[in-house]
């Protein structure tokens, strides 16, 4: 019985030793934003009309991975939300990628999983949202701003 108990706790260690390895260097490149979305000039007290987050992994100083952005509607308006990646390249650049719409009505989420990757280089991420009556833009909000750290 001894035995066993030992050979277990050994071996919980280990595990317990590799886990903590293994995660470390995935936790440090995790990132995220978001932000709430109302249509523009609305009041501190008007309803949120939609919720967009957008989270990743920094693969190194040009791509980003596991590339997670949502965008929920939260108000039965007419309105939709939407959301696009904001990349500050190298050179000072700004690319404003596209926006994915969530069109399916309120109490919805429209998600979108990708990963982007820019040559110029990628050194700030950001996420904007969009409200839209249409195709016209009439509300946003911008994500905080995240430093690549590579």
């Amino acid at each position: 019985m001894r035995r066993r108990y030992t050979y277990s706790a050994v071996l919980s260690t280990a595990a317990a030793t590799l886990i903590a390895v293994s995660a470390s260097p995935a936790a440090a490149y995790e990132a995220a934003t978001s932000c709430d979305v109302k249509i523009a000039g609305a009041s501190v007290t008007s309803p949120i009309q939609g919720r967009l987050i957008a989270s990743w992994n920094w693969a190194n100083d040009d791509q980003l991975t596991s590339l997670h952005m949502e965008a929920k509607d939260t108000y039965a308006d007419g309105l939709h939300p939407a959301i696009r990646l904001v990349t500050q390249q190298r050179d000072g650049d700004t690319h404003n990628w596209s926006w994915h719409h969530n069109t399916k009505g309120a109490g919805t989420t429209g998600t979108l999983n990708t990963s982007a990757t820019d040559s110029q280089g990628i050194e700030t991420v950001r996420i904007d949202g969009g409200l839209f009556n249409g195709d016209r833009l009439v509300g946003v909000c911008y994500g905080a701003t995240v430093r690549n750290p590579d």
